[in-house]
């Protein structure tokens, strides 16, 4: 009979070139001492449910708590075990070639501990993965089930986690969203760094530091994609309109400024993305 709490599904090879896959999940596991001097081969992330702990790496030493979760990466020292009579924890175990490339989005490039906005919605996914990972192998694809949603719960790992009290990933966007819905609504407008920073009441650098912060991209860079998508809904809602018109009309001053922005951002000329959709 398999463990009720714990999996670890059986990957073929093929399973392995997904870009997510899981290789084992334990919930309301108690914790015990647990020391690597060579880390750990994968990736794991440990959710602390009750009681409390210790992570200690070569330089830094971190205390968990219900409400915090460690992200432990491949090949890094690390010890960590119990501070109190009991520490409940759920885990799970993955790894694939997408993880550290998603990680590096968000900044997370090492071993670490976080706070956690929503814990008990995650917890809820797990639960939903540790399901999908103990269904028979011969009912279904379990490791492609397994796989999506391991790439799901990662995904809002990376949204709920913060270090020392900072926003969350999704707090930061929140914070960012009276500007993305004004960028939005008044792309075909000029857009200064200042008004953008007027709706949040900051300095353009903060802005800009901001924005960069959250999104990855500049502020300008963030309004010529916004641009260049919306004249794409017009280059093929009228194969007659010109370049000039589309270019005005999504908020650059130029056919020959917007041509070299959409071919920067798409890697083909306006023209030849609407001739590769034209029906022939």
């Amino acid at each position: 009979m398999p463990h009720p709490n714990r999996a670890f599904p059986v990957l073929s090879a093929r399973d392995k070139l997904l870009p997510f896959y899981l290789l084992g999940i334990g919930l309301h596991h108690e914790q015990e001492h647990i020391r690597r001097d060579m880390g750990i081969q994968d990736y794991q992330w440990i959710q602390c449910r009750n009681g409390e702990g210790k992570l200690k790496l070569s330089e830094t030493e971190h205390i968990v708590k219900p409400g915090m979760g460690m992200l432990l990466f491949p090949g890094q020292k690390h010890e960590y075990y119990a501070l109190s009579e009991n520490w409940e924890v759920d885990w799970i175990i993955f790894d694939g070639s997408g993880s550290a490339s998603l990680f590096e989005t968000v900044g997370i490039v090492g071993t670490c501990v976080y706070t956690l906005a929503s814990p008990d919605y995650l917890l809820s996914r797990m639960r939903e993965l540790l399901q999908a990972s103990l269904t028979p192998q011969v009912q279904t694809l379990s490791n492609y089930t397994c796989s999506a949603i391991l790439y799901t719960l990662l995904t809002e790992i990376i949204q709920r986690v913060s270090v020392e009290g900072s926003d969350t990933v999704g707090q930061q966007y929140e914070r960012l969203k009276p500007v993305l819905d004004y960028i939005d609504q008044h792309y075909a407008e000029e857009i200064t760094l200042q008004a953008l920073a007027g709706l949040m009441c900051v300095t353009p650098e903060y802005f800009c530091h901001l924005f960069k912060k959250t999104t990855g991209v500049r502020p300008i860079s963030y309004v010529n994609q916004v641009r260049i998508n919306k004249s794409k809904e017009l280059l093929l809602d009228n194969v007659q309109r010109g370049m000039q018109d589309i270019a005005h009309q999504v908020g650059f001053e130029s056919a020959s400024y917007y041509g070299a922005i959409f071919k920067k951002l798409e890697r083909l000329t306006p023209g030849d993305f609407r001739r590769s959709y034209q029906k022939s």
